[in-house]
């Protein structure tokens, strides 16, 4: 028993190894034949771009003879991304696709002659290629921006696809900022070659930019892209219309500029001579650098003229209240009217006092009326007593005019405060 299950042991070890050879040897055989298929491959495709290349100049249009027709070109554009709109500067910055699809004759091949191998990826340079470039733009900048291989076909059909960013005039209208919309253009066309060597048409009817593959903007959005070709001269033109996004303009700026503007009306109504008025406009200030501070410098002007008074500047004729529609306050009016009040009853009180004074120093019952005319008079303190009084009407008087006078200065500087209240709401 002993034996036989020691030969029973080898025999599986034995079994176990010569099944691991077998996988080992299994294997390396499908890896020569991957290697000799890869090596076969390589060993085709080289000979095949060898008898491609071979007397093939990358210069020459590729057609059979001058007189063959046109090389047809089928052109489309597919926009990844509207980097920037340069209002001023006029600008549109891209990144687009431009795919180019042609046929040249001297790129065909019999796939079974060459491994079964239907399409190669050669270097630009080594192909023609149409020179069909960006007519409106604005940088000089011409060239694309990566210049990827040309996919070529056994059946002579050759595809090229480089990535371009592009600088390009636009006529940019701000009249309706910003609820604005923009119509910028895209014209592709061929630099050297006329019409009748290079015609360009649309690529599989497409006669709209695609937008597959466009990362949306966060300040323009796209509405429509339609293409015009120019048959005449061989050019294809897109229209890219876009329209402003106005939520984050109405957000951060119409809202701010508009709450602004309402408190720097509100500076208007504020008296002169109250400092929140100075506050006000200072704090709105941080907020409207430039507007503020010409509205600081008027604000200057118009206290100036506040606090004007007979001794220094003399009142002229004024219309502009009457234009305005404006009154004068009533408490103006007022005390304008107890001052005339004051007046009257001060020179009836000197009438009065002279009378009395005057009926003292008369005899009536011994001198007849001739004799008192001519002999009547006041005794000094009446004498000085009337002197007081009138020097104190006077200074009353005086100081009346003189309150009056300020009052109608200030009233000047509450009808400049309206006009530029007009002039400022309606700027």
């Amino acid at each position: 028993m002993k034996i036989t299950a020691e030969n029973s042991v080898t025999f599986e070890r034995s079994t176990r190894i010569s099944t691991a050879y077998e996988v080992r040897n299994k294997n390396d055989t499908l890896n020569r034949t991957s290697l000799v298929t890869i090596v076969l491959c390589s060993f085709e495709e080289d000979r095949l771009v060898a008898d491609l290349f071979n007397g093939y100049n990358s210069l020459i249009r590729p057609v059979p003879n001058v007189t063959s027709p046109p090389i047809e070109v089928a052109f489309s554009l597919a926009l990844v991304l509207l980097i920037n709109i340069d209002e001023k500067n006029q600008i549109m910055h891209t990144n687009v696709w431009p795919t180019m699809r042609w046929n040249d004759y001297q790129m065909r091949w019999d796939p079974r002659m060459y491994g079964d191998i239907k399409t190669i990826r050669v270097p630009p340079d080594k192909v023609w290629l149409p020179d069909i470039v960006l007519f409106n733009n604005a940088d000089g900048n011409y060239l694309v921006s990566f210049y990827s291989n040309v996919v070529v076909e056994y059946t002579g059909e050759m595809l090229w696809v480089p990535p371009a960013v592009y600088k390009s005039s636009c006529i940019i209208d701000v009249e309706y900022f910003p609820f604005d919309e923009q119509v910028c253009s895209l014209t592709f066309g061929s630099w050297t070659f006329k019409k009748d060597e290079v015609q360009i048409s649309y690529l599989m009817g497409k006669q709209q930019v695609e937008l597959n593959d466009y990362s949306f903007s966060g300040i323009w959005d796209v509405m429509e892209v339609p293409g015009l070709l120019i048959e005449n001269r061989s050019k294809i033109s897109y229209q890219i219309r876009i329209r402003r996004k106005t939520l984050f303009y109405t957000v951060i700026l119409i809202m701010p500029t508009v709450l602004m503007a309402f408190l720097s009306m509100l500076a208007f109504y504020l008296p002169c001579e109250a400092s929140e008025k100075i506050t006000l406009v200072i704090s709105i200030m941080l907020a409207l650098v430039v507007f503020l501070l010409l509205v600081s410098k008027v604000t200057v002007i118009i206290i100036n003229i506040y606090f004007r008074g007979p001794s220094t500047h003399t009142m002229p004729r004024w219309h502009l209240p009457v234009l305005l529609m404006m009154r004068r306050p009533e408490s103006t009016e007022i005390e304008l009217k107890r001052s005339r009040d004051r007046k009257r009853a001060q020179k009836g009180v000197c009438g009065i006092l002279r009378d009395i004074e005057s009926c003292k120093s008369r005899d009536c019952e011994r001198v007849e009326t001739t004799d008192i005319e001519d002999e009547a008079g006041l005794s000094d303190e009446a004498k000085r007593a009337i002197q007081a009084i009138e020097y104190i009407t006077i200074h009353l008087t005086r100081d009346n005019d003189y309150k009056r006078q300020c009052d109608e200065w200030k009233y000047v500087s509450m009808v400049i405060d309206r006009i530029l209240l007009y002039a400022f709401f309606a700027g």
